[in-house]
């Protein structure tokens, strides 16, 4: 029965490593700004020199868009961009994070109740 609990305890460790790793619901694709549309209102992570910003775009012209940072307008050249990226939410990424934090109750719950069961304490390991 001890050599349950190891198991369980690794087990509960790994899967919230797991789930902290994809707690993101969306994903950013790289675009090219001579073949793609900018659209107004969408999310974008803009590189201009070597720091992304997650932006939302409001306003496009021919030479410069104007991305609304936090509660700040800023105006952007488009001959500055280095990179863009258009947020996109991920269902699969989603699905995962739900089903992970599902996964590391149900497995915190079978411990504590196998512990509990025992007589035994339920430690949870701070080194790998």
């Amino acid at each position: 029965m001890n050599l349950l609990l190891k198991i369980m305890k690794t087990l509960i460790i790994y899967l919230i490593v797991i789930s902290l790793l994809l707690q993101s619901c969306y994903t950013y694709k790289a675009i090219d700004l001579n073949d793609t549309e900018l659209v107004v209102g969408k999310n974008y992570k803009i590189r201009q020199d070597t720091k992304f910003v997650k932006s939302k775009l409001v306003i496009v012209n021919d030479s410069t868009i104007t991305v609304l940072v936090g509660n700040t307008r800023k105006n952007i050249q488009i001959y500055k961009i280095k990179e863009i990226e258009l947020s996109e939410f991920s269902t699969l990424k989603t699905v995962g994070l739900v089903l992970g934090i599902a996964v590391v109750a149900v497995g915190i719950a079978g411990a504590i109740v196998v512990s509990a069961w025992n007589n035994t304490s339920f430690d949870i390991p701070l080194t790998f």
